[in-house]
């Protein structure tokens, strides 16, 4: 069985913590997946100037897989994900403003009676 301490020290990151960082310096286990990973990741970095043509079915299929609405304009999700986020923003602006004002109001209130 794989020590926990072995599945928490390779999922973070190399510089946090110490102790993870420690435990990767001293586990042969993890020393080993740690060179596998960077075998990957320098067999990717090799692969990043090729250019692999995708299939022209490929675009209708995604746009078939995410539904009329997302097919008729693939962006319309996004501009209502940014509106929504906007209108948050907006509207905790406002509330904040409201509050503040408020208790500015109670503030000078109290200071004159």
């Amino acid at each position: 069985m794989r020590n926990p301490l072995c599945s928490l020290a390779s999922r973070l990151p190399g510089e946090w913590p110490a102790a993870a960082a420690a435990h990767r310096g001293n586990c042969l286990r993890c020393q080993a997946e740690a060179a596998r990973d960077r075998t990957v990741r320098r067999g990717l970095a090799a692969l990043a100037d090729d250019l692999f043509p995708a299939p022209g079915s490929l675009k209708a299929a995604v746009l078939r897989g995410l539904g009329k609405q997302d097919a008729a304009d693939a962006r319309r999700a996004l501009v209502a994900r940014i509106a929504a986020r906007h209108a948050a923003a907006a509207g905790l602006a406002a509330a904040t403003l409201v509050a503040l004002g408020a208790g500015l109001l109670r503030r000078h209130s109290r200071a004159l009676g």
